[in-house]
């Protein structure tokens, strides 16, 4: 072999021991990181809270890397962001002189301002491992004050580029940590990446199904106050579906004499009697939501019971846009209409009394004209026309008193609490010419003043409401006006059209009342009248009246200026 060959293979055989020897320490480096992550992986593999996963961790790095002291930052909840180290908690610390540990728990532990972590280059640094060979003390999250320059090593933990903190190696800047230091540290931190997100995951799904149960939980109590709310309410409360048909009904149904069964899966709407009010909901139909009705419901027993049936939307919106259930709150008003009615009549009763001795009074001049008459006749007239004269006389008088009995019979009579379409201009000058035949109007000047244009003023309500607001107005304007010499007192009833409604306005020139006495004149049981001379009902259940035919009352008034009622009711065929 010549010598030139031989030196080719020399090289050749250089070469091949060479590439041999880096590919045993590339094996060896291998071997090593694989056993590095085997022994980490031991280490964290059972960690299921973040604090037992730092402990862990932290003891595995300084048995693998010289440090004095190691730090945790893990990134607060509160930050929505990504990016960075800003936002950093101190969430655990570790002193290997000591082999103490110590553990920050949630907002305790401590924030760590960004700029304490920058990046050599200037700036926050990027979520990447960096070595920082001479930082200040003051970089270190565990430094001590008046401490030398650290050899720092930043290891981010990053699970698919989110960041979820860092690990802070610390020792003396004499011993800076190497290019393999970081290595090996990248290769942990990737470790613990991992560990942390499960652990994280972990946490989250515990808290989650903690808030889950906790939610369940409040769902039941909450559910069970609702029900318990539903079955003792005074009302009746019932849920009714797109058919109208009833799907809940809570105990308080029991008063019609239903049983829930009875009512469950059935027309709701059948139980009630038609009328103008229900002319929207029709029978295999659900209500229209918010909306009143007063209403006629029959009971078990076939009996009318007067019913307010408040309606409102209990469900989310389905397909159809409409909602896919119904609330009814029924109130059963039998009753309470039935006090009302009593106590408009007892109110009426004491206006009686009253009017009885007026009545006593205009009966006195016809009765004393037929005694007269009946004694001419008495003693016998010859003349027949001359007789024919005094029994038309005596007959005249008797439908004069008949007719005075008559109204205040029929005025004394109950409400029967039917509406009618009434003019205005013909019943109450009618119900005035009662009250102008009493003594307390003898020296009263009644007039009338009509719109120009003469039409009727139509209104639909009960005529025997309409004398009740009447009398208690004019008594009331008549007994201020007892003894008024200037002006001569005068009462005027005027009427008037207004967009949809007829306006009565019934007024005096008496002496007018003060604010104090303006601001209570509704209030039940207040009275200026001595004892005796009123209940100080009259204008709360004149306002009361007024009301339930949606109309509406307001008086104007000054001391010696006299007062005038501005009574308003929905026009006749605008209802």
């Amino acid at each position: 072999m010549d010598e030139k060959r031989f030196d080719e293979l020399e090289a050749k055989l250089e070469i091949y021991k060479s590439t041999l020897t880096e590919i045993y320490e590339r094996y060896d480096q291998k071997l090593e990181e694989l056993s590095l992550v085997r022994r980490l992986g031991d280490a964290l593999r059972t960690t299921l809270s973040v604090e037992s996963l730092a402990s862990s961790l932290m003891n595995a790095v300084a048995h693998e890397v010289l440090v004095d002291r190691l730090a945790l930052l893990l990134k607060d909840p509160s930050d929505s962001g990504a990016d960075g180290w800003a936002n950093l908690r101190l969430r655990a610390a570790y002193w290997t002189d000591s082999e103490e540990f110590r553990f920050y728990e949630g907002p305790d532990a401590p924030l760590w301002p960004m700029d304490a972590l920058s990046d050599p280059e200037g700036g926050p640094g990027a979520p990447r491992l960096v070595n920082l060979p001479e930082a200040p003390a003051s970089a270190d999250p565990l430094g001590r004050e008046g401490e030398g320059p650290r050899a720092l090593v930043l290891a981010p933990f990053l699970v698919r580029h989110r960041f979820l903190g860092v690990m802070v190696l610390s020792r003396p800047s004499e011993h800076p940590f190497s290019t393999e230091h970081g290595h090996m540290l990248s290769i942990m931190a990737d470790q613990a990446s991992a560990a942390l997100n499960n652990v994280q995951l972990f946490d989250d799904l515990s808290s989650a199904n903690a808030k889950l149960i906790e939610s369940e939980r409040r769902a039941r109590e909450s559910s069970s106050y609702l029900e318990r709310l539903l079955e003792t309410a005074n009302d009746a409360i019932l849920t009714i579906d797109g058919r109208g048909l009833v799907t809940y009904a809570n105990r308080k149904t029991g008063q019609w004499g239903w049983t829930k069964p009875d009512l469950l899966g059935n027309d709701f709407r059948t139980l009630l009697e038609d009328g103008p009010a229900l002319s929207d909901w029709r029978p295999g139909a659900p209500p229209p939501a918010d909306r009143t009705y007063e209403a006629v419901l029959f009971n078990a027993a076939g009996e009318r019971r007067t019913v307010l049936i408040s309606t409102s939307s209990a469900g989310e919106p389905g397909e159809g846009g409409g909602a896919e259930s119904w609330m009814l709150m029924v109130s059963d008003l039998t009753e309470r209409r039935q006090l009302e009615r009593q106590l408009l009549h007892s109110e009426k009763l004491a206006s009686i009394g009253i009017l009885a001795a007026g009545v006593a009074h205009e009966v006195g001049n016809p009765l004393s004209t037929i005694s007269g008459y009946a004694q001419i006749l008495g003693k016998g007239v010859e003349n027949e026309e001359e007789r024919s004269e005094y029994i038309q006389a005596i007959l005249t008088q008797t439908g004069r008193i008949q007719k005075i009995l008559k109204e205040l019979l029929d005025y004394s009579r109950p409400s029967r609490g039917v509406s009618e379409t009434l003019d205005l201009a013909e019943h109450v000058p009618r119900i005035m010419g009662m009250l102008e035949a009493q003594r307390v109007f003898s020296r009263i000047r009644v007039e009338y003043l009509l719109d120009e244009a003469r039409a009727p003023h139509l209104v639909a309500m009960d005529r025997d409401h309409l004398a009740q607001v009447v009398v208690i107005v004019a008594m009331n304007a008549a007994q201020a006006m007892a003894g008024q010499e200037e002006p001569p007192p005068r009462f005027t009833v005027a009427l008037s059209r207004e967009p949809a409604k007829v306006v009565m306005a019934l007024s005096d020139n008496g002496p007018g009342m003060p604010p104090g006495v303006m601001r209570r004149v509704y209030d039940p049981f207040f009275t200026t009248k001595g004892p005796g001379q009123g209940t100080g009902l009259g204008l709360a259940i004149c306002q009361r009246i007024v009301d339930s035919y949606r109309g509406s009352i307001e008086l104007t008034a000054a001391p010696g200026e006299g007062a005038s009622f501005a009574i308003s009711f929905p026009e006749a065929g605008g209802l």
